[in-house]
């Protein structure tokens, strides 16, 4: 591990714009997403934070919606391995905007590319969670 940067209190622009990022696209704090590695990998969370949140999510090539879209679609692609990525990402989708229908309309695509099966392994878990927003809306 490097001590030029602190895996528990990171001081460093890259990370604490990727954390206010992290909290504004996700709806949580970027504390809560590291917490879940500080046992094992403190490192991996920190350079998902940095990289991720505070490079790469701060392009302006795509807008949030798009550049969610796309990562539903490519967790899609991975088949069942993606299903963590999509109920992750799905939330994060619809805070940006996308719509039940963009994000039924994504996965379908998806078909056509990946195959017919991780897009129906896809389209499940976008229901279930997609359910579950609904139900913990009401």
């Amino acid at each position: 591990m490097s001590d030029s940067i602190s895996t528990t209190s990171p001081s460093n622009d890259r990370f604490r714009e990727g954390s206010e990022r992290f909290a504004a696209v996700t709806g949580f704090p970027a504390q809560a997403f590291l917490d879940n590695f500080k046992n094992s990998s403190p490192d991996i969370g920190r350079y998902v934070v940095e990289w991720v949140f505070g490079d790469v999510y701060g392009r302006d090539d795509l807008d949030l919606k798009t550049r969610e879209l796309v990562i539903i679609a490519a967790g899609a692609a991975l088949g069942t391995t993606g299903i963590d990525v999509l109920k992750f990402h799905i939330p994060t989708a619809i805070r940006a905007g996308a719509t039940r229908e963009e994000v039924f309309g994504t996965l379908i695509q998806v078909a056509i590319v990946a195959g017919v099966p991780g897009a129906l392994a896809a389209i499940t878990a976008a229901g279930q969670v997609l359910s579950g927003m609904d139900g913990a809306a009401a």
